[in-house]
């Protein structure tokens, strides 16, 4: 195959044809139909949605490969960022030539790099997040992390909008951090958030690797995914992505990019080694297919490239870690935030967690999870 496929749903309240309109866009953007440099159309199926009274149509583009370079950001421009029509458009499936996914280095870590940084390797990996940060002093921070840390996790991140560090800065954390961890001689995964310019991320990054601090946070929306590439193939570390970007851009069943190519196949792609996906822990209506559909994304086979770790999120109680266990398995990250808060101590709310996860992979009933709790 020396082409790339995408494929993509139209819709419309009015009939339309959709292959005359395809070629039309075809025409318009790419000068043309055919040749080495031209996409062409391989299959077009229309019908009638009855239960949406919408016309759609399924169309297959194939771009030659000799159209993209090796990166997303060529990728989007062509299958998605230039299609200008009237009708809704959907990027529903993107499929490529493996010789081209070949130049993709995709995670570093990858799943199986995370679990070996932890020491778990058969069961659900917890997370917590440190937040509110922004205008806190070391002190706090200190108190804060070791509160977490005596909770029993195995991943902590900082707040992913921590921009104000002016009374303990990037340099004097990592340094602080790297130095409890030691101290406490723990597998845990300290992952700082990383804020600025392309050139000041990579400066934080060569600052903490100092201190073995090699695992961080980054937000997808405002990076791009451009950047995350760059990152990921210049250093050797890993990424917790939180794609951030606006719901309706992927909940949407008629315009976006279908949730499983966006936050699967792309920032798989790019290097992310954990994504935190839609999830309906937190966004209720996120679909729960959407959510496991992305997830076997993340992990199946795909070429030569690592799989990387779903991670869900959202405002839990511990019994939604059995609910969770049962969509995902063993395979997931679950990231509790700062849901731990709303038991008031901040070390029994997140052991409660960890206790609730050991019950849920012991196979221990919730009732009788939750009475051992409140004896112990």
């Amino acid at each position: 195959m020396n082409f790339v496929e995408a494929t993509y749903l139209l819709s419309s309240r009015k009939k339309f044809k959709a292959e005359e309109r395809v070629k039309k866009y075809i025409e318009c953007i790419f000068g043309g139909i055919g040749g080495k440099h031209f996409p062409s159309i391989s299959e077009v199926e229309e019908f009638y949605d009855s239960d949406y009274k919408l016309h759609k149509a399924l169309v297959k583009i194939r771009f030659p490969v000799l159209m993209f370079q090796h990166d997303l950001y060529s990728i989007l421009s062509i299958v998605y960022g230039e299609i200008v029509i009237p009708e809704n458009v959907k990027l529903i499936s993107v499929d490529f030539p493996a010789v081209f996914v070949d130049h993709f280095k995709g995670p570093r870590f990858g799943l199986r790099g995370i679990r070996e940084r932890v020491n778990q390797y058969h069961r659900p990996l917890l997370m917590a997040a440190l937040k509110p940060l922004n205008g806190i002093t070391e002190e706090k921070f200190v108190g804060f992390l070791n509160q977490v840390i005596e909770g029993q996790v195995d991943i902590i991140r900082e707040d992913e909008n921590f921009f104000d560090d002016s009374l303990f800065p990037f340099e004097k954390r990592v340094q602080v951090v790297s130095r409890i961890l030691k101290e406490k001689d723990k597998n845990i995964l300290y992952l700082p958030f990383l804020s600025g310019s392309w050139t000041e991320m990579s400066e934080k990054i060569k600052l903490a690797q100092e201190y073995e601090i090699n695992t961080f946070l980054i937000n997808l929306f405002p990076l791009g995914l451009e950047g995350l590439q760059f990152l990921s193939d210049t250093f050797r570390c890993g990424f917790l992505v939180n794609p951030g970007y606006p719901s309706f851009f992927y909940e949407q069943d008629l315009f976006g990019i279908e949730p499983s190519i966006l936050y699967g196949r792309f920032i798989r792609m790019a290097g992310g080694d954990m994504v935190m996906i839609p999830s309906p822990y937190r966004h209720r209506t996120v679909p729960h297919y959407r959510s496991v559909e992305v997830a076997n994304v993340l992990t199946e086979r795909f070429e030569d490239l690592e799989p990387s770790f779903p991670v869900v999120y959202g405002d839990m109680n511990p019994e939604d870690l059995y609910t969770i266990f049962n969509d995902f398995g063993n395979q997931v990250i679950i990231d509790i935030g700062t849901s731990y808060k709303k038991f008031g101590d901040i070390t029994g709310g997140v052991r409660k967690f960890s206790e609730t996860l050991n019950c849920v992979i012991s196979g221990v009933p919730a009732e009788e999870c939750i009475k051992n709790r409140e004896q112990g």
